[in-house]
């Protein structure tokens, strides 16, 4: 297993684990997180639909870092709706620091873009920013999960084109498959970011950080007494299955049963990654906040 970050702060024990999806090369993991004494997140780099770097880094990773950096220089009751907008503004800054925005303006495909879920301990309350798939547990009850139906759509379009391959070579190896399956929906990711990133009035429209207005009925916001909260757990859609306990431990037994079960993922744990010798079926990160009796 890779390295488990521990923390303590003001009798709160935090557990961290994020790990990219390159076996062979950790510091290509798109994911975030922050852990602070009043402030944890989980972030969810958007993949790439064109290869294309933002000051070094992929723009997935640049978004990730960017919404890092808000969240670290904000005081903690910046949330909801205000904290969006700050990181979006963040986001074009930066976009226009590096020269970036005619190149985002001609090609929308490009643009960096993350989502994520941020805990705040705000006095006496625990004050809950989700916007988009990167879930939330407390006490052990998933109180924030969103699935996008433009996601569905195409997990639906690659396992149709898997299957059908499959079917006219049964001894197709899995590498092909994977590579019939992403060639199948690769056109639909680059529509996606133009035609539903931030679109409210259409059913296949999402919110997401991409430098565009979020509109607010897809930022969610959520308030918790801290007094009652023993466990917080905010994870990447990279965990498929969830454990009852909250653990570091028991968080990678599921990951590591549902790579084994479904590593394709077009039955059991259907998605639009799967996973290969070199490759885990996407990166994960969970932060787990624990309170010190």
């Amino acid at each position: 297993m890779a390295n488990i970050i521990r923390k303590e702060f003001l009798g709160l024990e935090i557990n961290v684990l994020s790990v990219g999806k390159h076996k062979d090369d950790p510091s290509l993991n798109e994911d975030g997180w922050i852990v602070t004494e009043n402030t944890f997140a989980v972030i969810d780099g958007s993949a790439p639909r064109v290869d294309l770097k933002f000051d070094g880094k992929s723009s997935a990773r640049f978004a990730t870092d960017i919404i890092k950096n808000v969240l670290l220089a904000t005081p903690p009751n910046i949330n909801g709706k205000e904290l969006v907008l700050e990181i979006t503004s963040v986001l074009n800054e930066e976009i226009d620091k590096i020269g970036f925005r005619e190149i985002v303006k001609k090609n929308k495909e490009a643009t960096p873009a993350a989502l994520f879920t941020s805990a705040r301990i705000v006095g006496n309350k625990v004050v809950i920013t989700a916007l988009g798939d990167v879930y939330c547990r407390i006490n052990g009850k998933v109180i924030h999960c969103d699935r996008f139906e433009s996601e569905d759509l195409m997990i639906a379009k690659r396992i149709s084109a898997m299957k059908n391959a499959k079917n006219k070579n049964p001894s197709i190896l899995d590498e092909e498959l994977i590579q019939i399956g992403h060639q199948a929906i690769m056109q639909d990711l680059i529509y996606q970011v133009s035609n539903y990133f931030n679109k409210a009035d259409i059913d296949l429209g999402l919110g997401i950080i991409d430098g565009n207005k979020v509109p607010e009925k897809f930022i969610k916001k959520y308030a918790y007494d801290l007094k009652n909260i023993k466990t917080l757990e905010l994870f990447s859609d990279g965990y498929h299955v969830l454990p009852h306990s909250s653990s570091i431990n028991s968080w990678e037994k599921k990951f590591f049963e549902g790579e084994k079960e479904d590593p394709l993922r077009w039955r059991k744990y259907p998605s639009v990654k799967a996973a290969s010798k070199n490759m885990f079926s996407d990166d994960r990160t969970i932060v787990i906040v624990k309170r010190l009796l």
